[in-house]
């Protein structure tokens, strides 16, 4: 009964191909025996009988081999979808880090930017000690150059003092205030040891 069922789709078709035969043999330009109409007749149901054995044969075959393809082919639409879900965590993984990257290299930049205000901060107040310390120095130097100046200029001012005291001296002098002033210097030293 089941086979019937199964069966009763194709008479359409079985129709359609004895119609088509009998058109065929008709326009063949002589009429039809009835021994040729018969011989195409055994041979149509030799043709349903011949379907009707492999689907009964080949139905098991056919429905198991459909069937594991069917579930084969379920199997990697499943996979397929576990792929597609991977790849759209992966994704929005990747969407997230993206701007979790962003928000991270502004935050770097803003360190740096900081760490590059401490360090010119840092420069300028060491430049300025440094130039403070400088002009110190130099200070000091011009203080040390200027004592020195002023001594040799008090040592030559007091070489040509005595350079032209003693050329005063030796043109007013006279041996009489020579002997004079040894007496006086001997005198003045005799007290000294005493």
């Amino acid at each position: 009964m089941r086979l019937a069922r199964k069966l009763l789709p194709l008479l359409p078709a079985l129709a359609m191909i004895a119609l088509s035969a009998g058109l065929a043999l008709a326009s063949g330009g002589g009429g039809v025996s009835d021994h040729q109409m018969w011989d195409f007749i055994y041979r149509i149901m030799n043709f349903a009988v011949l379907v009707a054995v492999l689907v009964v044969v080949l139905r098991k075959p056919l429905k198991s081999g459909l069937s594991s393809r069917v579930d084969q082919i379920k199997s990697e639409l499943e996979e397929l979808e576990a792929k597609r879900e991977e790849a759209r965590r992966a994704y929005a993984l990747m969407e997230q880090r993206l701007a979790d990257a962003a928000g991270e290299h502004e935050k770097i930049l803003a360190e740096f930017r900081a760490m590059g205000e401490k360090e010119k901060a840092a420069i300028i107040s060491g430049a300025e000690t440094t130039a403070q310390r400088i002009k110190e120095q130099a200070s000091f130097t011009i203080e040390q150059e200027t004592a020195q100046a002023k001594a040799e200029l008090r040592r030559d001012v007091a070489e040509m003092s005595a350079a032209l005291a003693e050329d005063l001296l030796k043109e007013k002098i006279n041996s009489e205030d020579q002997t004079r002033l040894v007496d006086e210097y001997l005198a003045k030293v005799s007290q000294e040891v005493q």
